[in-house]
């Protein structure tokens, strides 16, 4: 499968199918007032530039990040693919009186001014960007100057199969993931800080620097992987 526009459709679809019981499955998102939800919130504060600042949450999902960066006091508009994802993020932010703006926007080519935001935030998304040096140039034009992306995710899979391995599952993620799309996904390929560091070089960030979010990771009930998730921090 070639079409980048088919292979966004079938990943849109599934965050779309599951957004409801998203944050149902442990793993995905903490529950507010958690230990490990007050070591996120710890996280952000020190991750995010200093508050009030406008803030950028790409592929927001339900709005975990853009809740906490609202929560810090920064001015934050959030984006997604996702219909239902977004519904799920605005109502919970109206029950939190939290003052974001929720946009169905795509997180590689977001529509915006230059120069619109001091940070560009993400969360669980690199390892499914269909164009990620695409995205990161793009996120770097939307920046002020100084500005900063703050790239939050983790290694998550062990090297995929070759597309022809007949033992592919057939549960709802390999439906959507399948080999045919793992295979124009370069996150895929990821395992190690190393190429992700020289492909936020190679859109033209600068102090480019990786944190394991180990509190978080001590905390969480159900960490997603045996390895703390990673905070990547580059500045335009």
């Amino acid at each position: 499968m070639t079409d980048e526009n088919e292979v966004q459709k079938k990943i849109t679809t599934f965050w779309s199918t599951i957004a409801s019981d998203y944050e149902a499955h442990p793993g995905n998102v903490p529950v507010v007032d958690s230990e490990e939800y007050r070591e996120w919130v710890k996280a952000l504060a020190g991750l995010l530039s200093p508050a009030p600042s406008d803030v950028l949450d790409v592929a927001t999902g339900t709005g975990f990040v853009a809740m906490i960066a609202a929560g810090l006091g920064h001015r934050v508009t959030a984006i997604d693919l996702s219909e239902p994802m977004l519904e799920v993020a605005r109502a919970e932010a109206q029950r939190r009186e939290l003052n974001i703006t929720f946009l169905q926007e795509d997180a590689i080519t977001p529509n915006f001014s230059e120069k619109s935001f001091d940070v560009v935030v993400s969360r669980h998304l690199i390892w499914t960007l269909r164009d990620p040096h695409r995205a990161l140039n793009n996120w770097h034009i939307l920046l002020k100057p100084g500005g900063r992306v703050v790239a939050i995710d983790g290694f998550w899979f062990k090297p995929a199969r070759e597309a022809t391995d007949s033992t592919e599952g057939s549960g709802l993620f390999e439906r959507f993931y399948s080999n045919e799309i793992r295979s124009t996904l370069p996150g895929w390929r990821y395992f190690s800080v190393e190429p992700l560091v020289e492909l936020f070089a190679g859109a033209g960030f600068s102090r480019v620097t990786v944190m394991p979010l180990e509190a978080v990771q001590r905390v969480a009930l159900h960490p997603p992987s045996e390895e703390p998730a990673y905070a990547l921090v580059a500045f335009a």
